[in-house]
């Protein structure tokens, strides 16, 4: 019966962890809706002004 308890605790103990990953990866699959902005926010990037700038000039070309 010890061996019986034993082997349902380690199944749950490696089987949590890997439930809550395979959760979450789901979860990250889905795709999100835009977010909503306020009136008169317009949406940017990450690229400072200077280099999206330079970016445009090379394209250009």
């Amino acid at each position: 019966m010890d061996l019986l308890h034993s082997t349902w605790f380690w199944i749950v103990i490696i089987g949590a962890p890997l439930g809550t990953v395979l959760g979450t990866l789901a979860r990250l699959s889905q795709k999100q809706p835009p977010i909503e902005l306020p009136p008169g926010v317009a949406p940017g990037t990450y690229a400072r002004r200077e280099q999206a700038e330079q970016d445009d000039d090379v394209a250009s070309r």
